[in-house]
């Protein structure tokens, strides 16, 4: 950093009070509000010394908000929705939708903003009856925040699952991995662990149970419809790491209800469909805060307000389909496993039951269709469900027979029409960390793409082997951000969007790249526009379609890689959030969805025409659309699909 210009400029008026404007150059300290002397002296001090100190890490900062900031900014209270208890909430909005900390640059950082303010100040953290931390140890954190507000123990956590684990843990997970189970970290970033029991091949055994001790740091815990006991809940190495706890549609009972209070920390309980009643609620003295499901159980409306006035910062839910309940596994990590046709794994004892949508369009335009995401249905053209599966599809198709294709939890799965039997699946090799596009080739084989340490694109037979594998180059070993929906064109090529590479390439079937398409050009903001390519669709007229999610834009690209055609939010009134999946229907009009559209009151999908016109919407409480299929239209099958 340049010691001769630091600058803090403040957005006060835009949140309706003054704060000050702090501004160091050339070793002056200038303050444009009531700054103490003792705060400039403070900064000067860190202008003239930071060189000099020794770098600090999280572990030497985080007493000092334990001590001072955690009272009003930790698990039991949450001032502006701030939580500076832990590393990852130092680097998570609030209520202002400011991060607490900007990493390199301390005076643009809001905490240490809130903590120069003089006492007096309203917005002076902590506030004037509460302890204040020294000029030291503000001094200590500022110094901490300009040379990257770094955290060993972050680092590690950043790092693969396996590499954070000993010996007798990788031991540990591997079992549990070989039964069935699905164990992942629960972000890229993020020390805690997802526990998915609910696929083992037969019963939970003491083998299991034993293996789940050993691994550190499950906060979250899934056992949907399996025989629970309570050895099982004693499982949890560290109850007071588990955050979330699935056991819907399981056999729990009223007798094991008390046995959960030892989840001190749970935010979330979902009990759907078990069989507890009105004793059982009574014994139940948590989540504290978060929510708890108890749809399709036997506990009464007075029962549930008895809760209620005892737990007034939980939200009961009677059904489990609203927005977060469905989050099946993801950055999953099996064995590449071939699938026997013909066997039939048990359907579950039953399906969620998800709320009607509703479709606007002046012209009368109905649309039957499915969705993929964190809902994955098949909603009918009076926006009613007709089909659902529990589980968050990244990809999938409505198949001629009827069967449905998904990518889900780390698999590829065909559903049998109507049922939720899956006839045919093939699960993502233990190398890598994420499976992606699933899509049905003439030719019968499956297209998957598997995101990890090997991106790779593979043709799958109906025996589950692999008869194609081409490696890809998305340019980043960012699992996640490496590919989306890839799709082969007609000439046997492969058609691959590689969101941080800010381009779409078409690969042959032995990995040469033959073209490519940038989204990064100055036409559309150049690469401060950040536009992500999601979804890639060979036109007809040979153009490319190209949602552009982050960006906010759906494009057609002319053959040589130019800029055909534009929709942005200026065109639709605002309406692309992330979009991600979409589709072009043979009339030339376009689908989109809104993926990162959380408001449930605005639109998930809609439609465009060639003059950027809004020709239909689709509005529901709690579908994010990752990707999309538009089945029939005004009762008429959608042939052909551009998808």
């Amino acid at each position: 950093m340049n010691y001769s210009n630091i600058s803090n400029t403040s957005t006060a008026a835009e949140r309706g009070h003054s704060r000050p404007t702090i501004r160091i150059q050339a070793g002056r300290a200038i303050a444009s509000s009531n700054v103490g002397l003792s705060n400039l002296v403070l900064i000067l001090g860190f202008v003239l010394t930071s060189s000099l100190r020794a770098k600090y890490d999280y572990a030497d900062i985080a007493p000092i908000f334990d001590q001072y900031c955690v009272k009003c900014h930790g698990p039991d209270k949450q001032k502006s929705k701030f939580r500076l208890d832990t590393y990852k909430q130092l680097l998570t909005p609030g209520s202002s939708d400011e991060v607490p900390i900007a990493p390199f640059y301390p005076m643009q950082s809001p905490l240490v903003e809130y903590l120069l303010l003089p006492k007096s100040d309203e917005y002076a953290m902590p506030p004037e009856d509460e302890d204040t931390p020294n000029a030291d140890e503000v001094l200590k954190i500022v110094h901490w925040i300009y040379h990257g507000a770094q955290s060993e123990g972050a680092k590690r956590w950043a790092l693969p699952l396996e590499e954070t684990l000993n010996d007798e843990q990788t031991l540990a997970l591997n079992q549990l991995r070989e039964r069935g189970a699905i164990i992942h970290k629960r972000g890229s970033s993020d020390a805690g662990l997802v526990s998915d029991l609910q696929q083992l091949s037969g019963p939970i055994s003491e083998m299991d149970l034993n293996s789940i001790r050993l691994l550190p740091n499950i906060e979250e815990l899934r056992l949907p419809g399996l025989a629970i006991s309570k050895s099982i809940l004693e499982g949890v190495s560290d109850p007071s790491k588990l955050k979330r706890l699935d056991l819907r549609m399981s056999d729990l009972d009223d007798k094991l209800l008390s046995d959960l209070n030892r989840f001190k920390s749970l935010e979330y309980l979902n009990l759907y469909g078990t069989g507890i009643t009105d004793t059982g609620l009574s014994q139940l003295d948590l989540p504290q805060s978060g929510r708890l499901y108890l749809g399709d159980t036997q506990v009464s409306e007075d029962a549930k307000k008895i809760f209620l006035d005892n737990h007034p910062d939980v939200a009961v839910a009677g059904t489990v389909n609203l927005e977060a309940v469905i989050k099946i596994t993801e950055m999953a990590q099996n064995n590449s496993t071939t699938f026997h046709p013909g066997e039939k794994k048990e359907e579950p004892k039953k399906t969620p039951t998800i709320p009607t949508g509703s479709q606007i369009s002046d012209s009368g335009i109905r649309h039957s269709f499915l969705v993929c995401g964190r809902i994955t249905a098949i909603f009918n053209e009076d926006s009613e469900v007709v089909w659902s599966t529990p589980g968050n599809a990244r990809d999938g198709m409505v198949l001629e027979n009827g069967n449905v294709l998904l990518s889900i939890g780390g698999e590829a799965r065909e559903y049998l029409k109507g049922t939720q039997s899956v006839i045919w699946s093939y699960k993502l090799d233990s190398q890598n960390k994420e499976l992606g596009t699933v899509n049905r080739l003439q030719n019968g084989n499956t297209l998957v793409v598997e995101r990890g340490v090997l991106p790779r694109l593979l043709e799958i037979d109906d025996a589950g082997a692999i008869v194609v594998d081409v490696p890809l180059q998305p340019e980043t070993d960012n699992n996640h951000m490496q590919t989306r929906m890839a799709r082969k064109l007609p000439n046997g090529n492969y058609l691959v969007p590689h969101l941080l590479a800010f381009k779409v390439k078409e690969y042959s079937p032995k990995g040469d790249i033959v073209r490519v398409i940038k989204t990064d050009v100055p036409k559309l903001g150049g690469l401060e526009a950040e536009n992500w390519p999601f979804t890639a669709i060979l036109l007809p007229n040979g153009n490319t379609l190209v949602n552009l999610t982050h960006g906010n834009k759906s494009v057609e690209f002319a053959p040589d890689g130019s800029v055909a055609w534009v929709c942005d939010n200026e065109d639709v009134g605002d309406r692309f959030r992330e979009p991600c999946g979409g589709q072009r229907l043979p009339n030339g009009n376009t689908v989109i969805g809104s993926y990162g559209q959380k408001d449930g009151e605005k639109v998930k999908l809609f439609e465009v025409n060639q003059d950027k016109e809004v020709v239909w919407e689709f509005f529901h409480p709690t579908v994010k659309a990752h990707e999309v299929h538009i089945l029939t239209t005004n009762g008429k099958p959608v042939v052909p699909v551009y998808r």
